[in-house]
C-alpha cells in the first residue's frame, strides 16, 4: 500500500517539473495509471438515469469502480433512489453542461439520447440537439480533458429498411427515421475524431428489453409499452403489423457485451452490432407477455392502428464481428427475458401497493 503511493509521490513531482498544459495532461494520464494499480477505474455515463446507463452503472459500481452519472435534471427527479455514484444534471447538447464537470475519467460511456423514432418526427430539432451536437460536444469535450476511451450506444436503426438480412456492420447505412440519421450523425462525428486522438467503439444495439425500462413512456420500447398497457388492464395497441419483427436482446446480455469491450484495446474505433441473430413477430411477444401476466393471448384485446413514420417492418442482428472478438454470447432467451421482466414490474406494483 505504502510503496504505491511512494510510486504515485514519485510521478507526480516528475510531472510536477513540466509547465502548462503539458503538465495537466500528465498528471491525469499518472493519476489514471495509479488508479489502474488498484484496479478502481473512473467512468462517466451519460443518459445515466436511464434504462441501460442505469444498469451499466450498477454493473461497474458493483465491481468496485467510481461512476458519475449525468442526465437531464428532470430525469433526476423520478430516478430510481439506489442508483450509485455522482449524478449531474444537465443538457448534452448545451457546451456549459460540459464545464462543470470535474474530475478525471478513464473512459466514458455515451448513452443519454433521445431514443424514440416516433418523437424523432414528431421533434426533429430536439433530436438533432441531442444526438448530433451533443455526440460534437462530448467528443470535443473528451480531447480536451484527455479522455481517449468512449464507448458509444448506437442503434439499428442507421440501416433502415436493409434489402437483406441479417444485417451486418459492413452494410451500406440507410435511414429511414430522423433517429437513425442523428445515430448516425452521432457515429461519424465520433470516428471523425479518431485522426485526433479520440477511441471510439460504437455498439449498434438492436431492441433491447428488460427490467428497468421505463414503463410511463409510451412511444419508445416495444416489450415495455405492450406491457405497460397490459398492467392496466387495457387493450394493446400496436402501430403497424403484427406480422413486423425484430431482434429482441435482453439487458444483462448487453451489458456482458460493454463489459468484454471495457479493458481490451481491440475493441478501439471498431463498430460492433449487438444482437442475437433470432427474431420474434410483434404478435409472438404479445403472446408471450399475456401468457406471462397469466391471462388467455386469445382473449386480450389488441387493436392494429396505422404505423408512424420512420418505422421499419422487419430487422435481424449479425453480431459475429463482436462474438469472435470476444467471446460473447447472449444467454437469455426472449421468453425467459419476459418473464423475468413481468415478474419485476408485478414487484414493483406489490411494493408500491404496500406503501398506498
Amino acid at each position: 500500500m505504502f510503496r504505491l503511493v511512494g510510486k504515485r509521490a514519485a510521478l507526480l513531482s516528475l510531472s510536477g517539473q513540466r509547465q502548462g498544459g503539458r503538465l495537466r495532461l500528465e498528471s491525469r494520464q499518472q493519476d489514471r495509471s495509479f488508479r489502474r494499480l488498484e484496479n478502481l477505474m473512473r467512468y462517466l455515463i451519460t443518459g445515466g438515469a436511464g434504462f441501460i446507463g442505469g444498469a451499466l452503472a450498477r454493473r461497474l459500481h458493483g465491481e468496485g469502480h467510481a461512476v458519475t452519472l449525468l442526465d437531464l435534471p428532470e430525469k433526476w427527479r423520478r430516478t430510481p433512489a439506489d442508483l450509485p455514484g455522482s449524478h449531474i444534471g444537465g443538457d448534452i447538447s448545451r457546451r456549459e453542461t460540459f464545464r462543470g464537470i470535474e474530475g478525471g475519467f478513464d473512459a466514458v460511456f455515451h448513452l443519454a439520447a433521445q431514443t424514440s423514432a416516433r418523437i424523432s418526427h414528431e421533434e426533429p430539432e430536439r433530436d438533432v440537439d441531442t444526438n448530433a451536437r451533443g455526440t460534437l460536444l462530448l467528443a470535443q469535450w473528451c480531447l480536451s480533458r484527455g479522455i481517449r476511451r468512449i464507448f458509444h450506444a448506437s442503434s439499428m436503426a442507421i440501416y433502415g429498411n436493409p434489402s437483406r438480412l441479417p444485417v451486418v456492420e459492413s452494410d451500406l447505412p440507410s435511414p429511414v427515421s430522423f433517429y437513425g440519421v442523428t445515430k448516425l450523425a452521432g457515429e461519424h462525428y465520433l470516428l471523425a475524431h479518431k485522426p485526433l486522438g479520440l477511441e471510439p467503439t460504437i455498439f449498434r444495439l438492436f431492441n433491447v428489453y428488460g427490467p428497468g425500462q421505463d414503463m410511463t413512456n409510451l412511444k419508445q420500447g416495444m416489450v415495455s409499452i405492450y406491457l405497460a398497457y397490459l398492467s392496466k388492464g387495457e387493450e394493446i395497441p400496436v402501430t403497424g403489423s403484427l406480422d413486423r419483427f425484430r431482434d429482441f436482446v435482453f439487458i444483462d446480455d448487453v451489458i456482458d457485451a460493454w463489459m468484454a469491450a471495457i479493458s481490451s484495446p481491440r475493441s478501439q474505433g471498431r463498430v460492433y452490432n449487438i444482437g442475437t441473430g433470432e427474431t420474434a413477430t410483434v404478435r409472438q411477444v404479445l403472446d408471450l407477455l399475456i401468457r406471462a401476466w397469466g391471462l388467455d393471448p386469445l382473449k386480450w384485446p389488441v387493436r392494429e392502428i396505422e404505423p408512424h413514420a420512420g418505422d421499419v417492418f422487419g430487422m435481424r442482428s449479425d453480431s459475429s464481428r463482436f462474438r469472435a472478438d470476444f467471446g460473447w454470447s447472449p444467454r437469455v432467451p426472449l421468453e425467459e427475458g419476459i418473464g423475468r421482466m413481468v415478474s419485476w414490474l408485478r414487484g414493483g406494483m406489490d411494493e408500491c401497493a404496500l406503501h398506498s
